[in-house]
């Protein structure tokens, strides 16, 4: 499958997510600890953000910005959530050597290793938002093959800066989705 259709898969579930959302929705506590629902939103649109940055070379938030769960949603989460996925859209649509270098909050690396990162944060955040509103999520083969691969390598190295926690066991008949998340350090449901 193509990256840049992973990419737009998980960011079409977001917006579906974030379409569902009322205000009081944004107050509710997330997965994450000590963010809510606003601040964790916050983050994975920043994370959106910083990523397009590095692919258009525009403006993006500085890696203390995106850490920081500040809200940047203001009255409009929605309206925010879509002007940054457009812009992450036109800035990957642009990328013909998935080799080249780009600069990242998290340092230079090739662009198809930048785009995995942005597919794995945003497939990631969704689940958070997902079980903070009490609703489900299931990655399909594509999303969770890719989260795997990426996950593989970002996970442990970011677990010594407490950006994921330990891994949770388990069992044989954990779904893909359930096993993604547990290696990032969620409870899967």
């Amino acid at each position: 499958m193509d990256p840049l259709d992973v990419l737009r898969r998980a960011d079409r579930r977001l917006v579906d997510l974030v379409t569902t959302l009322d205000t009081t929705d944004l107050g509710l506590p997330s997965p994450c600890t000590g963010w809510d629902v606003r601040s964790l939103l916050s983050h994975t649109i920043a994370s959106i953000d910083a990523f397009a940055a590095a692919a258009d070379g525009g403006d993006g938030p500085s890696e203390e910005e995106l850490f920081s769960g500040a809200d940047i949603l203001g009255s409009d989460p929605l309206a925010v959530a879509r002007r940054s996925i457009e812009r992450s859209q036109r800035a990957w649509a642009t990328i013909t050597d998935w080799q080249h270098p780009v600069t990242s909050v998290l340092g230079e690396m090739p662009a198809g290793q930048a785009l995995g990162i942005v597919t794995y944060s945003t497939l990631i955040h969704s689940w958070d938002l997902a079980v903070a509103v009490n609703r489900a999520v299931e990655f399909d083969d594509a999303e969770a093959a890719l989260a795997e691969k990426v996950g593989s390598a970002l996970v442990p190295a970011l677990r010594p800066q407490e950006l994921f926690g330990p891994e949770i066991y388990t069992d044989g008949a954990a779904t893909p989705t359930q096993r993604v998340v547990a290696f990032a350090g969620r409870h899967p449901l």
